[in-house]
């Protein structure tokens, strides 16, 4: 059994909408599932390697860190996924935000734009 103090603490933040799916870790190659919200992980004093990505098709939202804990308890590590599927999540020793949003504002939003004004220009016309 590990000293509580120096178990490793992943904060992990879903996208505003929700996921279907839960992110996963691997703490120095050893594979890890997470849930939302705070994840307290038993571990010996050491560094280590904390990889974290999204499962699906793919995986997704990939992000990784480096954290101490041989002599303190390591600092709580955060992690956020990407609003889309195509990028990397975010990762850091503060809270973090979820990265695409840009992206995904314009993946959506520049057709559906363009449909609403097709549609205006059609009433306008009078078609």
């Amino acid at each position: 059994m590990t000293n509580p103090a120096t178990g490793l603490t992943i904060h992990t933040k879903s996208i505003p909408l929700g996921s279907w799916v839960t992110p996963r870790a691997e703490i120095n190659g050893h594979p890890v599932p997470l849930t939302w919200g705070e994840n307290v992980i038993p571990a010996y004093p050491g560094v280590h390697h904390i990889r974290i990505h999204m499962p699906w098709i793919w995986q997704y939202g990939k992000a990784e860190i480096t954290v101490d804990n041989r002599t303190a308890p390591a600092p709580p590590v955060y992690y956020a996924p990407p609003f889309i599927n195509f990028m990397n999540g975010a990762i850091g020793l503060q809270p973090v935000k979820n990265p695409g949003l840009v992206a995904m504002l314009a993946l959506f939003g520049v057709p559906l734009l363009a449909l609403i004004l097709c549609c205006a220009l059609g009433v306008l016309l009078g078609n």
